[in-house]
């Protein structure tokens, strides 16, 4: 019998954390009988303007509308076996949404790939950071009939709102990749060796902490590119090439790189973090890179399938060992792949996840 499934998420198809925790996820979950519908709160056009400076009357009026749509939304939720809460169901302060939720649809799981719970927000909003919504997470975890946590400790965090529940009510689902999309491919022959990083403005400071190692690399390697999808980002004595993201284009241009970077700070917010850009150039059989910080420990052998580093020292020897080494980089990057292919793909982590889904719906 077929599980239908209405799934909120904040951002459609265009924001990465949706894109790949509820999105990828339809084809793989309608081969095992269950429909997943999204329903993204933010529709292409407020998201194109969400992370703008400013355009504050046009940002309120997005919000305006888009609540009605959501409010609708939950209404209907009624018509499906099981909800789907991906991060939040509404941006702003109020519980009125997940009561909403409780009166239509009171089976849903709850799923978090990024300590929501905690106060963020970008510099482009920064006027609204009284209205988030983060004080109202723990309540939809609490209620949810089953939680699906991208890590180990959004997962311990998600067992503590739930003191009365059995543990084993809170999975760890990791973010995947589709490894039938994102494949290894030929590197270029040029004698440039190119670095990849994959982000947002959100994202960018973690980058730009690493920029005085990577401008002195520029200096020594005058053959070194980094190329940059979804931010801008510049340093003196390096070539950095900018790429608007596009589903189109991410892949064949980072399957065109040489090394990906994944720098991270060493704090809670960054512990609630999965890892994404560190997989996606594990599944192109990319050599990474990473901070030895939050998740990237769980992902990464070091020596094996990428790199850990903990300062500037180690990060510099790191990326001078790849530079220098194409054999090393083939021979890591292969490793990668099999890490990906093994743990954090769709085909081998989306059983799973319907399972989860399965019970919750049952409860």
């Amino acid at each position: 019998m077929t599980l239908r499934v209405l799934a909120f998420t904040p951002l459609p198809i265009a924001g990465a954390a949706g894109r790949y925790r509820v999105f990828q996820l339809r084809e793989p979950l309608r081969a095992l009988g269950i429909e997943i519908e999204p329903a993204p709160f933010f529709d292409d056009r407020a998201f194109a303007r969400l992370y703008q400076r400013g355009r504050f009357v046009e940002k309120a009026w997005d919000l305006a509308r888009l609540s009605r749509n959501l409010a609708e939304r939950l209404r209907t939720a009624s018509r499906y076996d099981l909800a789907f809460v991906h991060r939040e169901l509404w941006p702003l302060m109020g519980q009125w949404p997940l009561e909403s939720l409780r009166r239509s649809q009171p089976r849903w799981v709850f799923d978090l790939d990024d300590a929501v719970f905690l106060p963020n927000v970008s510099e482009a909003n920064r006027r609204f950071v009284g209205l988030k919504s983060h004080g109202s997470i723990g309540a939809i975890a609490t209620g949810a009939r089953a939680v699906a946590a991208g890590n180990d400790w959004l997962a311990a965090w998600a067992r503590r709102q739930r003191p009365h529940h059995p543990d084993d009510e809170v999975e760890v689902i990791p973010t995947v990749v589709d490894s039938d999309l994102w494949r290894p491919a030929r590197r270029s022959d040029d004698g440039v060796v190119r670095l990849i990083w994959i982000g947002s403005p959100s994202t960018l400071r973690y980058l730009e902490a690493w920029g005085p190692i990577l401008s002195r690399l520029g200096a020594r390697h005058p053959r070194l590119e980094l190329h940059v999808i979804g931010a801008r980002f510049e340093v003196p004595d390096l070539r950095c090439v900018f790429h608007a993201w596009s589903a189109a284009t991410e892949t064949a241009i980072a399957g065109r790189c040489d090394v990906g970077l994944a720098p991270l700070e060493d704090g809670d917010w960054e512990r609630g973090k999965c890892g994404l850009k560190l997989l996606l150039y594990m599944a192109l059989g990319l050599p990474a890179v990473a901070s030895r910080a939050g998740v990237h420990p769980e992902i990464v052998t070091p020596g094996e399938d990428g790199e850990l580093v903990d300062d500037e020292a180690s990060l510099e020897s790191a990326l001078e060992r790849l530079l220098g080494d194409p054999a090393r980089r083939a021979t890591l990057g292969a490793a990668a792949r099999g890490t990906l292919e093994s743990r954090y793909s769709l085909r081998a982590v989306t059983p799973k996840l319907a399972q989860l889904l399965r019970r919750a719906a049952a409860t």
